[in-house]
């Protein structure tokens, strides 16, 4: 079966109501494949055609907002008219949260990769006013659909094609709250063949148009107000590449302050069987998690751009190491431990993951080794200029770090800045972001508006010199 009369066959299907995988195992395809016929012949990628959604509920069951750094929402969110069916659309959970942490009633909310509407559907719920943009005119449409349902509240919701990059039509300052979920480079088309579209864009091309898009944002946005985005990473070659890092340093180069850096975790990563058996074989992890960055349009942040303090608050004299021949190696990149066992049970995965000969933690004792383990402190600097000595021919070193809570109440985020100083150094190459989640950390926040933060960063670097 060729070309279009394959297409023909896999719509039919489709529109049967039979699942990708269905589909993908009948006919030899993959969901790369799958995805593009139903966009190319429907203008919008979707799981299915035609499918109409109606409310039967108006609001989560049970929700309570979000105080810590990492936000984990194991049911995807049904709501109103909420639905997986848009393909890579965010959980309502998200744009619930911070609609109602960062803005108030009747302010205007602006998502500027609208999608099938997800953020507008809460803003209405939430009684704020909404502009939706997309690319897509096939994706408005659909939104307008999801969004257009009757409910108690009836602000002002205006939807539109248009490109993220050039929002002329919205005035200087004029946005109290942006909210929306870029696409991840080309990892999902959105559209069959438009140019413009971000998702057919590879990361370095992306990375440069996503920075205009950080530019327009800076200038639509109300002072002291807040611009929420959800990245994540990609992989390519059983390597990391810090798609979220990068994208976040292109909204900080405009001007924007770090208010949070989220950690969203996800569950849609299988950690048995087939996956898990790779995983431990090929020595990658799945990628189970993304940033959702709160950015604050604040003129008067005192952080300046050369301030980089790098702490630990991990004492390292009491660093012990316990041996666990039967520990269950993670093979996501979100470990999940007790304030009381995470350093342990980082030490045992990293060591039975990574260590083919010997290993040796620099803030402890300097050896050569094929794993160096680095906890985070002022001498990152000289850490940096003596890997070389430590470190053997195609071996690695973990850098395990966190982010810092500044005076002014916005987060210095050590992990980007490590990763953006030594991917200037060719030697060596990313090749995990591991997320450590403090699931019993104690909330040390001091402000009721600052999250508390219960996660650790592990930069997981090959020596490729």
């Amino acid at each position: 079966m060729q070309g279009t009369d394959l297409e023909k066959e896999i719509l039919n299907e489709k529109m049967k109501g039979l699942s990708d995988k269905e589909i993908g195992d009948k006919y030899c395809v993959n969901l790369k494949f799958i995805e593009k016929t139903i966009t190319k012949n429907f203008g919008i990628n979707i799981s299915k055609p035609g499918k109409k959604f109606s409310p039967k509920k108006f609001e989560p069951n049970n929700f309570k907002e979000e105080k810590n750094t990492v936000w984990s929402f194991k049911s995807r969110g049904n709501w109103a008219t909420h639905n997986g069916n848009y393909r890579g659309n965010w959980s309502p959970y998200i744009p619930r949260n911070i609609i109602l942490k960062y803005s108030n009633e009747n302010d205007i909310v602006l998502d500027y990769f609208c999608g099938s509407g997800t953020t507008g559907i809460e803003a209405k719920l939430l009684n704020r006013n909404f502009i939706g943009i997309d690319i897509n005119q096939y994706a408005i449409e659909l939104a307008k659909e999801n969004i257009g349902f009757s409910y108690l509240f009836n602000p002002d919701i205006k939807l539109k094609a248009g490109d993220a990059r050039d929002l002329y039509f919205i005035a200087d300052s004029s946005i109290d709250l942006i909210c929306a979920h870029p696409p991840y480079a080309n990892i999902i088309s959105y559209t069959a063949d438009n140019k413009d579209d971000l998702s057919n864009y590879e990361v370095e091309d992306f990375l440069n148009e996503i920075g205009k898009v950080a530019l327009e944002s800076y200038r639509v946005l109300k002072d002291d107000k807040y611009c929420a985005i959800l990245i994540g990473d990609i992989r390519r070659n059983k390597n990391v590449v810090p798609l979220g890092f990068k994208t976040i340093k292109k909204y900080l180069d405009v001007g924007f302050g770090l208010k949070e850096l989220i950690i969203k975790r996800q569950h849609n990563c299988k950690t048995t069987g087939f996956w898990y058996t790779n995983s431990i074989k090929y020595n990658f992890l799945l990628l189970a998690h993304e940033y959702l960055v709160v950015f604050k349009k604040d003129k008067s942040k005192c952080e300046k751009k050369s301030d980089f303090e790098l702490i630990s608050n991990i004492n390292v004299d009491a660093i012990k190491i316990f041996e666990n021949n039967d520990i269950l190696l993670e093979s996501t990149t979100v470990w999940v431990f007790t304030k009381i066992n995470w350093i342990s049970n980082t030490l045992n995965n990293l060591i039975k993951r990574y260590s083919k000969t010997s290993y040796s933690i620099y803030n402890i004792e300097k050896k050569k080794s094929s794993l160096l383990i680095y906890f985070i402190d002022e001498n990152f600097y000289d850490f940096i200029s003596n890997i070389g000595n430590y470190i053997e021919k195609e071996g690695v070193f973990a850098i395990i770090c966190e982010d810092k809570r500044l005076s002014n109440g916005l987060v210095q985020a050590n992990a980007i800045k490590i990763e953006e100083y030594l991917s200037k150094i060719k030697d060596y190459k990313i090749k995990e972001i591991i997320i450590i989640q403090i699931i019993d950390e104690a909330d040390k926040s001091e402000k009721k508006s600052n999250l508390n933060i219960n996660h650790r960063y592990i930069l997981l670097y090959q020596k490729v010199g």
